[in-house]
């Protein structure tokens, strides 16, 4: 092949010009990683001797030759040069990752430190906060003891040893709730609420401690336009008080606070969107202060500092509860001029979980004269407020107060006698997923497939998967909306009015 040498020559001159390119790029990434110590040398030498190289090879193409050793030792040359850069670039990729690895080695190192710091401020701070109640109980005790102590003195040291016997409980109940809630075992079962009810609770709870310090206290839920709905109650519950909790605390005498709840528009089919804001004109807090309060182990505010004793970890629970609820929370807080905590949660409504099971219920009247339910209950005060609600309807209402003792009715009865059931879950002797299970065993046809309604306060989807599992025909969340309560009935008699 006479054409050998000179094509050897120019495809390793190509072979070179890449290798020029790729020895750039590899340059600038080792001078922007820092890898490079100034102190060995400039790095442009090397790509200085490969553009010599280069010319060298364009010169012996243009010279020409018929001899393949020159060629082929040029083009060897350049391969080489190409497999040496390619694991120079290997060897710097592995490095990178190496860096990387240390980099998240130390971040771990550092988040592992500044925790243990923050644990020790911990134990610091709630060590201070036990001791102070601690000297108060024990001087009030020592005052008490005294021989001269006279009863009113002996009553106002108990009144002072009881309100630091309260601190001191409230102290451990939330390190308790702080490790429950770290440990997972906290669950935020969900059950049927009217929100206008939990507000008007929270205004009567609060209400006298925020007349003590003469605080301006307002509450407004006109924003709620579906207030049933299915949350954890415990969980909501604790979120609100412990925010509003720390706006009296935190604000002065004479002061201002305001808690206001409304429903925003939910993306999420069958689930409203709320949103609580809890705002106070107090003391406030620094952005500093503000950034870190959510953390497991710092405290909120520190009670040399505002006064005010706490271990620091409610709003530590109030920000876990709100993630295990699918919600979330923010606070806006200035020194000096107060703070305001907005707390948005997702819920389901009631409305939805209620008609899944058949949405093609009637909206008209029915009469139910003449037709006989009967209630399996085991709470009195439930049979008696909802036989009087089915009494109004125009039912005439038999009881049961287990499940057991609702097969036996059904059973005993002659077929059709009941028109329908009305069915506890949680009861002694039997629930009502066994109740349901054994009715639906029954010989009689007509008694076997009687309706079944399910009544209850918890409501997992879970439940209402076990409920139509065991046959169970509809569901009704409680507390009972007698509108839905008297919608769910109608779609079982068709003699409309």
């Amino acid at each position: 092949m006479e054409n050998l040498p000179l094509i050897l020559v120019y495809a390793g001159s190509a072979l070179m010009l890449l290798n020029i390119v790729r020895y750039i790029l590899l340059e600038r990434v080792v001078l922007r990683s820092n890898y490079w110590d100034k102190g060995c040398g400039p790095l442009h030498i090397p790509l200085a001797l490969l553009v010599l190289f280069l010319l060298g090879y364009l010169a012996v193409g243009y010279v020409g030759t018929s001899d393949n050793v020159v060629p082929s030792i040029l083009f060897g040359g350049s391969l080489f040069v190409f497999l040496i850069l390619s694991l120079m670039k290997i060897i710097l990729k592995k490095v990178e990752e190496g860096e990387e690895r240390i980099g998240a080695v130390h971040k771990d190192l550092n988040a592992e430190k500044k925790e243990h710091e923050a644990k020790s401020a911990f134990l610091s701070n709630i060590g201070h906060d036990i001791r102070t109640p601690m000297n108060e109980i024990m001087g009030c005790v020592a005052l008490c003891k005294k021989e001269n102590a006279t009863l009113p003195e002996i009553r106002e040291n108990a009144a002072k040893i009881e309100r630091s016997c309260q601190h001191l409980l409230s102290l451990v109940n939330d390190v308790l709730e702080m490790s429950r809630l770290e440990s997972g075992k906290i669950e935020t079962e969900e059950s049927a609420l009217d929100l206008r009810e939990m507000v008007a609770g929270w205004q009567e709870t609060f209400a006298p401690q925020m007349q003590e310090k003469s605080i301006d206290f307002t509450v407004d839920c006109s924003g709620v336009k579906d207030p049933l709905v299915l949350c954890s109650r415990q969980g909501f519950n604790r979120v609100v008080m412990n925010l509003l909790s720390n706006a009296c605390k935190f604000t002065p005498d004479g002061g201002e606070v305001s808690l206001k709840l409304s429903e925003k528009p939910s993306e999420r089919e069958g689930f409203g969107l709320y949103e609580l804001r809890v705002k106070d004109n107090g003391i406030g807090m620094t952005e500093s202060l503000a950034s870190r309060l959510f953390d497991a182990f710092e405290m909120e505010r520190s009670s040399s500092l505002s006064g005010v004793q706490g271990v620091g970890l409610g709003m530590a629970i109030t920000k876990r509860i709100v993630d295990q609820m699918d919600g979330k929370i923010q606070v806006q807080s200035q020194s000096g001029k107060g703070t305001e905590f907005v707390v948005t949660l997702p819920m389901r409504l009631q409305s939805a979980m209620q008609t899944q099971w058949g949405s093609d219920l009637p909206n008209c009247p029915v009469n139910f004269a003449g037709k006989r339910v009967l209630l399996v209950e085991d709470m009195a005060v439930n049979r008696e407020v909802t036989g009087l609600i089915l009494k109004n309807m125009g039912f005439e209402v038999e009881f049961a107060a287990n499940g057991e003792e609702g097969v036996y009715k059904l059973s005993s009865a002659h077929p059709g006698y009941y028109g329908i059931v009305l069915m506890d879950i949680q009861m002694p002797v039997m629930d009502g997923y066994e109740a349901t299970r054994r009715i639906r065993r029954l010989g009689n046809v007509e008694q076997a497939y009687v309706p079944i309604v399910a009544m209850t306060a918890n409501v997992f989807s879970a439940d209402i998967e076990k409920a139509m599992e065991a046959g169970m025909n509809a569901y009704v969340a409680k507390p009972i909306d007698v509108a839905v309560l008297e919608k769910t009935l109608a779609g079982f008699f068709g003699k409309k009015v």
